[in-house]
């Protein structure tokens, strides 16, 4: 699965790239909004828009930038249900269905949580020091891509039934799917570092310019509205590459 394929796929067609245009719209919001309330805690230490946030503006910000995390969440998801149908990587309209959307993922969400706080509570009893920490981490990062192909079955129709609820759900879900799973998740990942580091870069150079503090606040948001798109796009060709291999793989 190559994950620059499903990339291209996603700029493909008109439709994709009005619906690119809206998503870089809304990223710009919650890039804003969770700059704003981060800068109220901080003390303006990351530097608001104009002024630090009175009490008002930081819950005004905050429901702004929690608004759109949940509207992301059930347009990814909605956009996973499309994929199923569609062989190339089409963007779904920006809609308000994309909220229910995010509703319905919310009990599988609740149980999952559930699973994996006592995995990560009882790993951290048994296993809390030393090299043995280290490869319990590793295994639960290694646990996590397949926990989410869970909710990328329920995505398929939004039909609840006791196999997703099951814990056993993820052994048959490895043993179908565990080494292209795993190639992808490598490849993800290592793309996603890459821009991390260019943005961790950009950060640097932006504050070393001899220039005023409120240009430099421009220059950095700007930074890190593309660099959140960006990041948004990797996430959409990561939950498309995970549902071709469900399909590919029968699971």
């Amino acid at each position: 699965m190559n994950i620059f394929g499903i990339i291209k796929e996603l700029y493909c067609g008109k439709d994709n790239l009005i619906a690119q245009l809206g998503l870089f719209a809304l990223i710009g919001i919650m890039t804003i909004a969770f700059n704003e309330v981060i800068s109220a805690y901080t003390g303006n230490t990351l530097y608001s828009l104009f002024a630090v946030p009175s009490e008002f503006e930081v819950i005004i910000f905050s429901l702004a930038a929690i608004i759109v995390t949940v509207f992301f969440t059930g347009y990814i998801y909605k956009f996973v249900h499309d994929s199923y149908t569609n062989e190339q990587a089409e963007l779904p309209s920006i809609s308000m269905n994309c909220f229910v959307t995010f509703l319905r993922l919310v009990p599988l969400g609740v149980v999952w949580g559930i699973y994996l706080f006592f995995i990560i509570y009882i790993g951290l009893l048994l296993f809390s020091y030393g090299v043995i920490l280290y490869i319990f981490l590793v295994a639960l990062g290694i646990l996590l891509p397949f926990i989410n192909i869970v909710f990328l079955l329920f995505a398929k129709d939004f039909k609840y039934n006791s196999r997703l609820f099951s814990p056993g759900i993820i052994v048959n879900i490895m043993k179908k799917s565990f080494v292209p799973t795993l190639l992808f998740v490598i490849q993800y990942i290592l793309i996603m570092f890459i821009v991390l580091a260019v943005c961790v870069f950009v950060s640097t150079y932006i504050y070393g310019l001899n220039v005023s503090r409120f240009s430099q606040l421009i220059y950095t948001l700007v930074a890190l509205c593309i660099g959140s798109y960006i990041q948004q796009v990797l996430n959409l060709a990561y939950y498309n590459g995970l549902t071709k291999i469900i399909k590919k793989n029968l699971i």
